[in-house]
This record gives C-alpha cells, sequence and structure tokens, in this order.
C-alpha cells in the first residue's frame, strides 16, 4: 500500500479538480467527457502495447469516441496527453494509475453516466480476472515517483481541457 499512501495526494487533487469533480458526480457535460476520452484514447494507445489483453481499454475508448462522434462532438487535442504518452509514459506506473481507475472507480462513475454518455472503456468482460492481472501495479515498489507524475500529467490533461473549454464557450 505504499503506492497508494505516495500518491494520494495527487490522486485527490485529481478527484477535485472541476473536470474530476464533474466526472465523479456524473455531471461531466458531453464535450469535456469527449475531450477526456480523447486524452485516455492518446495515452492508451501507446499503453495498451505493453499490458495483457484482458487490461486494454483502447478499442472501447474507440467505441466510446465513435458514439460521442455520433453526437457531434469529437475531442480537441490536448498535448499534456501527447507529451505524457510519448514521453512521459511509464508503463507499471501508467497501467497503476490509469487501468487503476478505470477497475476501482469506474463502475461507480459508469453507474452514474451511462445512461446519457457511453462508458464502453468502464466495462469488463471479466473484472475479477482483471483486478488480478492488475493487482501485481498496485504492489509494484520503486514506481512512487513514476506514479506520482501520472497522476500529475492527468492534472495537467484536465487543465488543458478547462483552458480550452474557457477559451472556446466559457467553462469553468
Amino acid at each position: 500500500m505504499a503506492l497508494r499512501e505516495d500518491t494520494r495526494d495527487l490522486h485527490h487533487a485529481c478527484e477535485q479538480h472541476p473536470v474530476g469533480a464533474a466526472m465523479s458526480d456524473g455531471t461531466v457535460d458531453a464535450q469535456t467527457w469527449t475531450d477526456w476520452l480523447g486524452c485516455l484514447a492518446t495515452v492508451h494507445a501507446f499503453l495498451d502495447w505493453h499490458v495483457a489483453p484482458e487490461l486494454r481499454r483502447i478499442e472501447r475508448l474507440g467505441e466510446d469516441v465513435r458514439a460521442m462522434a455520433a453526437r457531434g462532438y469529437q475531442p480537441r487535442a490536448n498535448g499534456a496527453a501527447l507529451r505524457y504518452a510519448a514521453l512521459g509514459l511509464h508503463v507499471e506506473a501508467a497501467t497503476y494509475v490509469f487501468t487503476g481507475a478505470h477497475l476501482m472507480g469506474g463502475e461507480v462513475m459508469r453507474r452514474k453516466l451511462e445512461n446519457r454518455l457511453p462508458c464502453e472503456h468502464l466495462r469488463w468482460y471479466n473484472r475479477r480476472a482483471s483486478l488480478d492481472l492488475w493487482r501485481p501495479y498496485r504492489e509494484a515498489t520503486g514506481i512512487s515517483e513514476r506514479a506520482r507524475d501520472a497522476f500529475a500529467a492527468i492534472l495537467s490533461m484536465m487543465d488543458e481541457i478547462v483552458e480550452t473549454r474557457s477559451a472556446n464557450s466559457g467553462f469553468g
């Protein structure tokens, strides 16, 4: 549990960020959700090459992005997501943070959002088996700083979503 303790402050900061809070309480608007799906797709396009098939999310994220496109929403470019995915991604830390969020909090978020926004990336064929595959990442040692980098990248991605939305539509 050292990894969890070492990242608790940044994890809470992500939950308290306006984007994170709106996702958690189910009030996230469609464009912000689409922008977030774009960030996740960017990260998982790199990450999923390195994890077991059961932990991969890119196909389901693609389904969600396509569903939002059918409603007229496209993810806006997010430089923070691209920089993290291309330059800062550490497989163990990213799997702990990103996949862990889908597995651990995703079910609650899916229940809040699924009636109005696509959430396929939060569904698991076999959640228990996926948790078993993810557990070694949660128990990894020596990756606390890289996991903190992943959480910091999430904060940067969410900040950029807010900045983009504010510049284009008064979000904030």
